[in-house]
């Protein structure tokens, strides 16, 4: 259709037809009960087209189309409505749903030990030309631990985004990347060995990777929503490098930074703690760990145990090779091994490091 007069935005926007043979009731039904409002109709005496919208969402009315019955989703906050849906009389179906979407929660999960190994290891392809691979061997709502990686180098396809998460941390174990991150000053590389915290609902965008990037990310919840930010350009204008998220702040930390203690009172094991247990208010930590020496026949055993109840707790090997015993079992790690505890690590699964080799490096992460 083309106009004389200039045309309503609305009526220049994309937009899905709903075939309405009845008309008037359509319309009816699109006015008075769904509360769209009429961009235009045509023609005035005998109306068979009309462009309706509500909320940034247009539809056609075309009394002449051919097209299969509409579903609409309607956000609405109003409980008694949720769940409930109503049927046009043209045959559109609409749904009224929650405007954030209900995690499904599992109470009283027992608690698991999943190995992950490098050999089996299965890659599946995600968002912005990233491979990920899962470390827990489960998909669960308490958290999820993936290595992440972008081959070669280059300028990545992403955006500006944020995640609806309590809980996000990244460690890069391989090549480098370049990000940027809301109010925390220019882009910045992210290089092996550094370590992130990344509040809830920061905007932030990775611009460019080099050298194989990989990545150990572990976020809670597992199943969270992603939200794109069109309005915001980063670096954005501000620099608040002490602001809170939610409770959180935002922390780049660097090996360079990082303090060495004794791991567990062992005479072979050396931790290195990242800023992320004080950034994140205490929700969750990372922990490097570094053998310095092998560890002897007559060495002390490591026992590895917690000294309360864990939500989740993950050890990544990076370099050299360990053997732990683990529930009356010996298991032998190697580089790109995970052992996980998903649904949780009482101090009754403990596990025991026997034996090491002097280059032996494990990254520890725990909520």
């Amino acid at each position: 259709m083309k106009f004389t007069v200039d045309a309503t935005y609305e009526t220049k926007s994309i937009r899905s037809i709903v075939a309405a043979p009845d008309f008037e009731p359509g319309l009816n039904f699109f006015v008075n009960v769904l509360e769209f409002k009429i961009a235009m109709i045509s023609p005035a005496d005998n109306p068979n087209y009309a462009i309706l919208t509500r909320d940034q969402f247009t539809v056609a009315l075309d009394k002449n189309a051919k097209a299969q019955p509409l579903s609409i989703e309607i956000p609405v906050e109003n409980q008694s409505l949720i769940g409930t849906g109503l049927t046009g009389p043209n045959g559109t179906k609409v749904q009224y749903v929650p405007i954030v979407k209900n995690r499904n929660t599992i109470k009283n999960l027992k608690p698991i030990i999943h190995f992950s190994r490098m050999n089996d290891t299965e890659w599946v392809q995600g968002r912005a030309g990233m491979s990920y691979r899962s470390l827990t061997g489960i998909h669960n709502e308490i958290c999820a631990a993936s290595q992440i990686r972008i081959e070669g180098s280059g300028k990545v396809a992403d955006w500006v985004h944020y995640h609806d998460v309590s809980f996000q941390t990244l460690f890069c174990i391989n090549g480098s990347a370049k990000l940027v991150y809301e109010d925390q000053g220019e882009p910045f590389l992210f290089k092996e060995g550094d370590c992130i915290l990344q509040p809830p609902g920061i905007r932030h965008q990775v611009l460019e990777s080099f050298d194989d990037l990989e990545v150990i990310e572990v976020t809670s919840p597992s199943d969270h929503a992603t939200f794109s930010d069109f309005d915001m350009n980063l670096p954005n204008s501000i620099d608040a490098q002490t602001r809170h998220f939610h409770g959180q702040l935002f922390t780049h930390d660097s090996s360079s930074q990082r303090k060495a203690t004794t791991y567990n009172e062992s005479s072979s094991l050396t931790v290195y703690e990242t800023s992320v247990g004080e950034a994140s208010g205490n929700l969750g930590w990372v922990n490097e760990i570094h053998g310095h020496a092998e560890n002897d026949q007559g060495a002390k055993i490591t026992s590895v145990r917690p000294e309360k109840n864990l939500s989740f707790f993950l050890w990544f090997v990076k370099e050299g090779s360990a053997q732990i015993e683990l529930e009356g079992q010996k298991e032998t790690l190697k580089p790109g091994d995970a052992i996980s505890y998903p649904y949780g690590f009482p101090p009754s699964m403990e596990f025991s490091v026997l034996d090491h080799d002097s280059e032996f490096q494990v990254l520890e992460i725990g909520l």
